[in-house]
């Protein structure tokens, strides 16, 4: 038994992910639902407290994964750093049980999309540290963003609904989403 157990939320029936986990890891892939009830439900089933949530096309080297392992600690979430809002994004994310019940899992009601930013305000709000891992330390081999793919109204809900439900960090999600716009980055 290693300590952790990876996530591993995916509709695609290649893995890529798994090539880069050591073979004493529990691993829970879940097919079933959208990103954030595969997410949902992989963590309830974990059989460790500490838990790693990875997208099914990422690879990185067991030292790497030793270390982000080690990293995990209640009351502390640590993941790749994410694109627009300054916390972390869920392509890697890793917390223990007791903090993802604390923040009250991913909000399935954002069905896939924006349910880690969620997650991530919440451990935030509870003063849970964040500790980003840079994008490049990271080798993600698929396509850029959520599994369903989200139009700018979507897009707009979804920002208005997590401004409405964390107000104080309405300016932070304006701006994340504005500038990309403005500036014609992701």
């Amino acid at each position: 038994m290693s300590g952790v157990t990876v996530v591993i939320p995916t509709i695609s029936e290649t893995v890529l992910t798994k090539e880069s986990l050591p073979e004493e890891v529990s691993v829970v892939v879940v097919r079933e639902g959208t990103l954030n009830e595969a997410r949902n439900r992989g963590v309830e089933t974990a059989d460790t407290e500490k838990v790693l949530l990875l997208d099914d096309d990422v690879r990185f080297s067991e030292s790497f994964f030793w270390d982000v392992v080690d990293r995990i600690e209640p009351e502390k979430l640590v993941g790749m750093e994410d694109w627009n809002y300054g916390l972390v994004a869920g392509r890697l994310m890793g917390f223990t049980k007791e903090t993802w019940r604390t923040a009250g899992g991913f909000d399935e009601r954002l069905r896939s999309h924006m349910g880690d930013t969620d997650f991530a305000i919440c451990c935030h709000k509870h003063g849970y540290e964040i500790e980003q891992i840079p994008q490049s330390q990271i080798e993600h081999e698929g396509p850029p963003g959520a599994i369903e793919r989200t139009d700018a109204v979507d897009h707009a809900w979804r920002g208005l609904y997590l401004a409405t439900k964390h107000p104080t960090y309405a300016w932070r999600l304006f701006k994340g989403m504005v500038t990309p716009v403005l500036t014609g980055s992701d």
